[in-house]
Parts: structure tokens; C-alpha cells; sequence
């Protein structure tokens, strides 16, 4: 009888410790929202979409060292967007000079793409055989910012 005893009183102390525990709630902790943000399709430079034979968007451009060309923005949002911001650096994790800022409404939608579109003109550097890398970003009208994404001008030798 002594040992039955023993065994429901530890049996129940072990219960009552383990319901004053509280497991610590990971999901929601990772799942924390501030809010939804644009998001950058694809972006692209020259003033004709290209793809390739699977499809893909041909991002990087190489053309004449001084020559003017577009920075299209490929883009779809649930919020409004306030402005675009476009930066340019020496390479891809270089740091990053603001070139244009493009407030909202100068975008147009493309049904074909089922994409809005902006188009950003860009001037390509003066020295030959160099790479610059633009990228561009989306702010909401929430101040929210939209990833980075970037293409790659490239002049003639």
C-alpha cells in the first residue's frame, strides 16, 4: 500500500510541475508580420524585353560606353507604393549610390505581363570594358521596403 501511495504522489507531483510549464510559442515568434510589401519581378536594362528559349528574362545589357538606356522595373503589389529607388555600385556587394528616385503613379501596367512596369532611364558609364550593377527598390506607402534586385550594364570594349 506504502509503495502505491509513493507511486500516485510522484506520479501527481510530476503532472503539477509539468503543468506550470509554458513551451515557448516559435512559430509565432518567426511569423511576425509588419506588414506586406511590394515585390520586384524581375528587373532589366535596354528598351526591349528579351528572353530567352526557356523563358527567362535576359537581365544584363552590354551597349556603348556614354549611351543612354531604360532600367525596367517589373513589379506587383497588394499595397500602394509611395516611390522607386534606383542605386548602381561597383559590383554586386559594393556599396550602393542612389541614382533616381521615382515617385509612384509614373509606373503603367502591363496586361500581357500581368505586371507594372517602370522604366527608369540610365546613362552607362564612360569607360570601356566596366560593369556596373544597378538594383532597385520599392518603398510602400507604409515605409515598408521591397528586396533588392539587380542587373548588370556592361560596355563594349
Amino acid at each position: 500500500m506504502k509503495k502505491n501511495v509513493l507511486f500516485v504522489m510522484l506520479a501527481l507531483s510530476g503532472f503539477l510541475l509539468t503543468g506550470c510549464y509554458k513551451e515557448p510559442d516559435l512559430i509565432s515568434e518567426l511569423t511576425t508580420s509588419k506588414g506586406k510589401v511590394p515585390q520586384i519581378s524581375v528587373v532589366w536594362i535596354g528598351t526591349t524585353r528579351t528572353t530567352t528559349a526557356n523563358t527567362s528574362v535576359i537581365t544584363g545589357l552590354t551597349t556603348n560606353a556614354g549611351s543612354t538606356t531604360n532600367f525596367n522595373i517589373e513589379y506587383t503589389s497588394e499595397v500602394p507604393v509611395k516611390e522607386f529607388k534606383v542605386y548602381w555600385a561597383a559590383t554586386a556587394t559594393g556599396a550602393q549610390t542612389l541614382i533616381a528616385t521615382v515617385p509612384a503613379g509614373t509606373q503603367k501596367y502591363d496586361p500581357i505581363l500581368r505586371n507594372y512596369v517602370l522604366a527608369v532611364p540610365i546613362t552607362a558609364q564612360e569607360t570601356k570594358k566596366s560593369t556596373r550593377v544597378f538594383f532597385a527598390e520599392i518603398v510602400g506607402a507604409d515605409g515598408l521596403l521591397s528586396a533588392q534586385k539587380s542587373a548588370i550594364l556592361t560596355t563594349n570594349p
